[in-house]
């Protein structure tokens, strides 16, 4: 009878120990470089478009990373912006797979119009989620608004792959 017990007690325990390692070998993120693409729709003084950004960075700890971007965000009626951005990262993991990411940074904003070209330096900040698909690929859903003379929303889905 004790037999019985000791082995029930060994089996429950091997399997505590291993439900430990399973969750470490979905651990979440090593840091490292990674670059992306994001197409969306950008809205500028009630005009949309679609554009895209493509962007690299790198992830310092598991919750902070530095990226820089290019992006054509909006290219109707003779106007045109793009965009070259330094950002903060900031990422709160909410379960294995998915963070919410928070960004912060300066972004360069031209717009081209037929009148001439303007372009500052401003801030751009956003708000979105990140979906974890494997250790090298991530999918990302993200608003983010360029203040500029012209306040400029980008709503965008995208895809990550970390190097």
């Amino acid at each position: 009878m004790t037999k019985k017990w000791l082995v029930s007690l060994l089996g429950a325990a091997s399997m505590a120990v291993s439900v430990g390692a399973l969750a470490q070998s979905t651990a979440p993120v090593i840091p490292g470089i990674y670059a992306g693409l994001e197409v969306g729709r950008s809205d500028v003084a009630e005009e949309d478009d679609i554009g895209f950004k493509i962007f690299g960075g790198y992830q310092f700890h598991r919750n902070i990373a530095a990226e820089v971007g290019y992006g054509m965000l909006f290219d109707k009626s003779d106007v045109e912006a793009t965009a070259l951005e330094f950002v903060a990262v900031g990422l709160f993991p909410l379960a294995n797979q998915f963070s919410i990411i928070g960004k912060l940074g300066l972004a360069n904003i031209e717009f081209d119009t037929p009148d001439g070209s303007n372009d500052k330096t401003e801030l751009t900040y956003g708000l979105g989620a990140q979906f974890d698909i494997n250790r090298n690929l991530a999918a990302r859903a993200l608003w983010q608004r360029y203040d500029s003379d012209e306040e400029l929303d980008w709503f965008t889905i995208g895809i990550m792959y970390r190097f």
